[in-house]
């Protein structure tokens, strides 16, 4: 019995773990090419579903809802109202209760009742009979790959900074009707979203595709980086779809080179692997330059730092932009070599051509950061709201 037990639940924890947490072949995001977004709402329809509608209709803007079953049919003119403003409206299932849901007759009676050829399950919540009963309704599991954390107690301001911070090309974002707080982070993102170039579509519009092992792996690893960035005050050089790079504050580790020494105040360079992940090499050309252009907009605003630096096996291509190169001594080599083919599989599905796959240092001094790309003056707005700040907690 108790072992019985025991392999329902690993069971039951394997399958929120592959389908919920990594999202494996859920709809989670769209293609990194295009700036398209999606705005997802649930848990509606609410109190405050009227005036969600009035501040999309607003900006222009087009979203889909997933809309709890006992809460539409209490209020059929929301979902009308819904649909008449040209939103999509998709299922959030009978009830918003987690512990129904591992129950199998109450999963499949949750999930039967309402149409929609999208079902996201309530908090993402998986059993190991979700799929089954989702490929027998016909419905496509949705997910999402940012939460926007609106049902915390955080600032509008914050929740918007971070939001902008993670927001890719293809994202769907989870927010919730209900929450005042969404209206006012809502109020706060929108205009930046739109300024910065993204366009918010429904899911219909966005296309979205089913998440791959490796794609439901890069998934499952953001947390890890949001966290590594709240820790180092990783900022990000610009937030637009496709800047490319985020910068460390950090002592450079050295070797000793000339005019720089161990110590140094500097910049590490990290690049926005998932916004770059499907772009052609003349497009991460063009959209490198831009970003290394934000980069010298955050080194100008710092006195203290001297250089900016990273490593990578693409280190001779960086020369392509006026980067020095270095090689690096057995060990850091051996590390960074394992790290960048690690990073290159990942995030575009191959592995570096073995002759090319050395990594070295690759660094550019403030002089000629800023002589080769010269900010802005003061009297010029900065290139992306909200740029230079770090994500909050």
């Amino acid at each position: 019995m108790e072992l019985a037990l025991g392999l329902v639940l690993l069971l039951y924890g394997l399958s929120d773990l592959l389908f919920r947490f990594l999202g494996l072949g859920a709809y989670a995001h769209a293609s990194r090419r295009t700036p398209k977004i999606a705005l997802t709402f649930d848990d509606g329809p609410s109190e405050r579903t009227e005036a969600l509608l009035e501040v999309l209709r607003r900006h222009g803007v087009k979203a889909t809802f997933f809309l709890t079953g006992e809460k539409a049919r209490a209020r059929p003119d929301l979902v009308e109202a819904i649909r008449r403003e040209g939103h999509q409206i998709e299922d959030h299932g009978e009830w918003h209760q987690a512990w129904k849901l591992f129950l199998p007759w109450l999963e499949w009676e949750h999930m039967r009742r309402n149409p929609g050829r999208y079902y996201r399950p309530p908090h993402g919540l998986h059993t190991p009979f979700t799929r089954i009963f989702a490929r027998l309704l016909g419905k496509r599991v949705a997910l999402w790959d940012l939460e926007s954390k609106d049902w915390l107690n955080h600032f509008p301001e914050a929740l918007a900074e971070r939001l902008l911070y993670y927001l890719r090309p293809g994202s769907i974002v989870l927010l919730h009707d209900g929450p005042e707080r969404t209206l006012k982070l809502l109020e706060q993102v929108l205009p930046q979203m739109l300024h910065l170039g993204y366009e918010p579509v429904t899911l219909d519009g966005l296309t979205p595709r089913p998440l791959t092992p490796r794609l439901a792996l890069i998934r499952g690893l953001q947390g890890f980086e949001e966290r590594y960035n709240t820790k180092h005050q990783v900022v990000r050089a610009g937030y637009g779809p496709f800047d490319l790079l985020r910068l460390e504050p950090k002592p450079f580790p050295g070797p000793d080179l000339p005019g720089l020494s161990r110590g140094t105040p500097a910049f590490e360079l990290h690049l926005e692997s998932q916004r770059a992940m499907e772009l052609t090499p003349l497009e991460a050309i063009r959209y490198m330059r831009e970003s290394l252009r934000k980069a010298a907009f955050l080194v100008a605003e710092d006195p203290e730092v001297r250089l900016v630096y990273g490593y990578s096996h693409l280190a001779q291509g960086s020369r392509l932009f006026g980067f020095n190169t270095h090689p690096l001594p057995s060990w850091p080599h051996f590390v960074a070599t394992l790290s960048s083919t690690w990073f290159h599989w990942l995030y575009r599905g191959e592995l570096p051509n073995p002759k090319q796959a050395r990594v070295e240092l690759t660094y550019l001094t403030r002089e000629e950061l800023l002589r080769r790309f010269p900010t802005s003056t003061p009297a010029s707005p900065r290139p992306a709201p909200g740029e230079g700040q770090t994500p909050p907690p």
